[in-house]
């Protein structure tokens, strides 16, 4: 293996590190008015999906084109 396919292992770990981080927070910070609202766990967590999707569609745009910039980035480099 050679030096370029483990950086690029070792940032595509990192990417989904930090955008399960950020999907993790997003999702808690808007299921806990929902579920001390008076509904059930599962009512919030759906209610919280829909309410952050655009959150965590921008985080996971930004992860991706973060990758990919590197990815570029390394094989351009000799």
């Amino acid at each position: 293996m050679n030096d370029k396919s483990k950086k690029l292992k070792r940032m595509a770990t990192w990417t989904a590190a930090i955008f399960a981080t950020i999907f993790a927070i997003v999702m808690t910070v808007i299921w806990i008015p929902y579920y001390n609202a008076g509904g059930s766990a599962l009512a919030a967590i759906g209610q919280a999906f829909i309410s952050g999707w655009v959150l965590i569609l921008i985080a996971l745009v930004l992860c991706v084109g973060t990758y990919v910039g590197y990815s570029i980035y390394i094989n351009s480099r000799k």
